[in-house]
């Protein structure tokens, strides 16, 4: 074939490259090549530097598509290719490479093959054609290798991406499943619990202690449904730019990161919901056992915190720290904690700050102090606040002013069974209608664990 005759064929060879992808290009370029240059066998490899190895990911013998293989470099032409060198015998292939004894075997005269680089510089495979006469026209061949090697190159690492992608989707989509079975446990060990609390408290309607329990594990569900949501949306941005060979690594990058940190986060909020579940069950039959550490209060109040941001921007509420300039060192159970902090944080989101009262700048402070051997802990709001008529009440199991929206009016009963049992603290309330409210958590800063026994 000619210089000529290839500016002629060129433009039909990528035509037929332009719609193709993965397994489908790699075998109609090897075709095309098989065809163009003249050559008995054409091949694209995938080496392995560890093994030392090559396998084919398409493979032509005589015109015909065959099956792959894998074989050893060793004292073949192609392990020098694999040293980072074009390499290309024209004849007499055999008698240079005698101890190739596939190439000795197949009766091999001419040999050309071409080194593939990642997008790092380094060598991930192979592109070769063997002749069984004189290669008559070295130098097209040449050519030609040069001009498809690149982009053979960018396929493979796209092709391998790609594969890495739906791999991690995949181990997503089976952490989802695996977190969302473990709940779906807990809330089946829960119905049992709800009828012996509805059997303690004379109460005949288990859709209403249901629906009750839903809104105190609602906030980190919601949580996790919103992670999975964001690294659903970028595997399928990602899928997009995959489709469309516009992925970059700088994308690809981004992308991972963000599902990591989503299944992170999914992981925290799932555990959790399942905790709430948990210490629910134990708030309504006796005091916890959960485990006691020793933590600094500013640091964990911050990680809490942010652990809740998604439901608080989703509201437009910023969370302000007023916080000891010293380190708070407190020892309790941090589950039980955890559970009145965000619960707190929670009704404040929906009972402080309802969708039809407008409030130009939506606030919760949390404030800390440590007075004579007692930490205070404060959830300030600057919201609609509570009437007067119902702040006795407030405490009371099944009290709640939003009964047609589902509220059971557990919430700030569980909390306070939870402060005054488990917590062996205290908790108290001041609010103002129209001004906000506040409530005061006081607790020992060294938790008694034998009373807790």
């Amino acid at each position: 074939m000619s210089i000529g005759t290839l500016e002629q064929k060129l433009p039909s060879i990528i035509k037929s490259l332009s719609s193709t992808y993965g397994d489908a290009f790699f075998n109609e370029l090897t075709l095309q090549l098989n065809r163009f240059i003249g050559a008995d066998y054409t091949f694209i490899t995938r080496l392995n530097a560890n093994a030392h190895t090559s396998k084919t990911i398409s493979l032509v013998a005589k015109g015909e598509l065959i099956d792959n293989f894998e074989y050893s470099l060793a004292n073949t032409p192609c392990a020098d290719v694999s040293d980072d060198s074009l390499c290309i015998y024209p004849s007499n292939i055999c008698h240079l490479y005698p101890d190739d004894q596939l190439l000795v075997d197949m009766k091999i005269e001419g040999y050309i093959g071409t080194p593939l680089y990642n997008s790092q510089g380094e060598i991930m495979g192979l592109m070769v054609a063997l002749h069984e006469n004189e290669i008559t026209n070295p130098d097209l061949v040449v050519t030609i290798f040069e001009l498809f090697s690149g982009r053979v190159s960018a396929e493979i690492e796209r092709t391998e991406r790609e594969v890495e992608l739906k791999n991690l989707t995949k181990s997503l989509e089976d952490k989802v499943i695996e977190r969302t079975a473990s709940l779906t446990t807990a809330l089946k060990q829960l119905e049992v619990s709800q009828k012996e609390i509805i059997a303690k408290e004379k109460m005949a309607s288990l859709g209403s202690l249901v629906a009750g329990v839903a809104h105190e594990i609602n906030s980190p569900l919601g949580i996790a449904i919103l992670g999975a949501s964001v690294a659903e949306e970028t595997s399928h941005e990602l899928n997009e730019k995959l489709s469309s060979s516009t992925l970059s690594k700088e994308n690809l990058t981004s992308g991972i990161s963000t599902i990591v940190k989503s299944i992170k986060s999914m992981n925290y909020n799932l555990h959790r919901a399942a905790d709430l579940v948990h210490s629910f069950k134990q708030v309504a039959v006796d005091r916890s056992t959960d485990d006691i550490r020793e933590f600094s209060l500013s640091t964990w109040l911050n990680e809490l915190t942010n652990s809740l941001m998604p439901m608080l921007k989703k509201k437009s509420i910023t969370v302000k720290f007023i916080l000891p300039e010293d380190p708070v060192i407190i020892t309790t159970c941090t589950s039980k904690l955890a559970q009145v902090v965000s619960n707190l944080m929670t009704n404040a989101s929906i009972h402080a700050f309802p969708d039809n009262v407008y409030n130009e700048k939506k606030l919760i402070t949390i404030k800390v102090n440590e007075l004579d051997g007692k930490i205070n802990i404060a959830v300030i709001d600057n919201g609609a606040g509570i009437q007067k008529e119902n702040m006795e009440f407030l405490f009371d199991p099944f009290f709640t002013t939003n009964r047609n929206e589902g509220s059971t009016g557990l919430g700030l009963s569980i909390i306070r069974n939870i402060m005054t049992g488990s917590l062996q603290g205290s908790i108290d309330v001041n609010s103002q209608v129209e001004l906000g409210s506040e409530f005061w958590l006081v607790l020992p800063k060294v938790m008694d664990v034998e009373d807790k026994k």
